[in-house]
């Protein structure tokens, strides 16, 4: 009998069938998670200007969907949705908001997160202001990540001031001292020498830089102690405003677009606002020749206990999220430097030192130089279980200031103390 024998293509197809048969048998390789996060976004100049494309390229098994819930109504939505099961994966809210979003168990406490971040890449992390995440803190938990902040400083006509032969004031009582030299030899017509918005239209925000910046204290829980010097010496600042005609009359019923307009138009002389305004004041005057920006100035006599206050509008992540790893590369994308200039160019300050002393954002903000170790030293308004109705008080107290200019400010302090301390009963 004749053997056959067996040709090379033969045998290349046997191969061939043999390898398919072999990677039929063989256990299949999981196919990686596919995950999504739900982010809410308080207004859409936050949201990283490419829209995820790149963490989505980097993340192909991670997916990025994204609203934008206005911050005004962000922290009662979000609270509502938690209470259904079907709340975002991180929320962006006015940080004062976080005590009450804790007690109702809303939020998941990401400091070990934190903590694996800082571990795994040092140099990163350390480029962070602490603000980060002192804003985002409550009771020994930290509940997101305060990528952006506004501390209030203050922007002043420089032109008005050389014009009366003063230099910049570096107490509160030499500021009032130079209103009063603009508003009796300087200004005119409807040019007042302090420009601010009424008490009920938004939360006391600039009231309460003041109030840091002379000094105020606050209690464990969070309520400002206004029975104290620092806490009547703001009451005396309001009430001479309105006493020596030093603030426009019709201030009291001013939103915050009338009291920058006056600034901006070239009504006032001097007004307490954060960076993002400032950029646009600088559209409209020159810059270092009409106008300048200075760090609010302590009370005399209580230097040490000056400080910049901090508001932000953190990133919070809910306690319900099945995928905390993910939600933290979703934050850390939004706050990489090459990812947050965009924004904090075009709108509010990122809590990044590379970021804030680059090239690009001191072209976009040129008075940053001044502010710059005071942004970096900020201090959080603290957070209230009851904060709605603390900013309610505040803004009678200081509507009872102005239009009772001649009232005893001690007589003021201890009555909305009063009111204050009944928010802890």
């Amino acid at each position: 009998m004749t053997k056959l024998s067996k040709s090379p293509l033969t045998l290349l197809v046997a191969a061939a069938l043999l390898a398919l048969l072999l990677a039929a048998c063989a256990p299949a390789e999981p196919e990686e998670e596919q995950i999504t996060i739900e982010m809410w976004f308080g207004r859409q100049e936050f949201v990283p200007h490419d829209e995820f494309e790149r963490f989505h390229a980097e993340n192909p098994n991670i997916r990025v969907e994204w609203d934008v819930i206005p911050l005004e109504q962000a922290h009662t939505d979000f609270l509502r949705n938690h209470a259904a099961g079907a709340a975002p994966d991180t929320v962006q809210i006015f940080h004062e908001f976080t005590a009450t979003m804790v007690a109702q168990g809303a939020l998941l406490d990401i400091s070990e997160y934190v903590q694996a971040w800082q571990q795994e890449d040092p140099e990163d992390f350390a480029d962070i202001y602490d603000i980060a995440f002192e804003l985002t803190s409550y009771e020994g938990g930290i509940y997101g990540v305060n990528v952006h902040s506004g501390p209030f400083f203050m922007g002043y006509r420089k032109d008005w001031l050389e014009q009366a032969g003063l230099d910049e004031p570096q107490t509160w009582e030499e500021l009032l001292e130079a209103l009063r030299v603009l508003q009796s030899d300087v200004l005119s017509g409807d040019q007042y020498a302090f420009s601010q918005p009424g008490g009920a239209h938004h939360p006391p925000f600039w009231l309460n830089s003041i109030y840091m910046s002379m000094g105020g204290q606050f209690s464990d829980t969070g309520l400002p102690i206004i029975d104290s010097e620092a806490g009547i010496a703001l009451i005396e600042f309001y009430q001479t405003l309105a006493r020596e005609g030093l603030q426009d009359p019709e201030a009291a019923s001013w939103a915050s677009g009338d009291f920058r307009g006056a600034f901006i138009g070239g009504r006032a002389a001097f007004f307490p606002e954060a960076i993002n305004v400032f950029a646009v004041a600088q559209r409209d005057l020159d810059y270092a020749t009409e106008w300048e920006v200075m760090v609010q100035p302590p009370r005399e006599g209580a230097e040490a206990e000056s400080r910049v206050n901090a508001f932000g509008w953190p990133f919070m992540v809910s306690s319900d999220t099945e995928h905390p790893e993910a939600v933290m590369a979703a934050l850390r994308y939004i706050f990489d430097p090459e990812i947050v200039i965009d924004v904090a160019k075009d709108y509010q300050p990122a809590n990044r030192a590379s970021v804030m002393t680059s090239d690009a954002y001191l072209e976009a903000h040129p008075y940053f130089p001044i502010l710059e170790d005071s942004f970096a030293e900020q201090v959080p308004y603290p957070t209230h279980l009851r904060s709605p109705e603390r900013s309610d008080i505040l803004n009678d107290m200081k509507r009872e200031a102005q239009e009772n200019p001649d009232r005893s400010a001690a007589e003021i302090a201890a009555e909305y103390q009063a009111q204050l301390d009944a928010l802890d009963g």
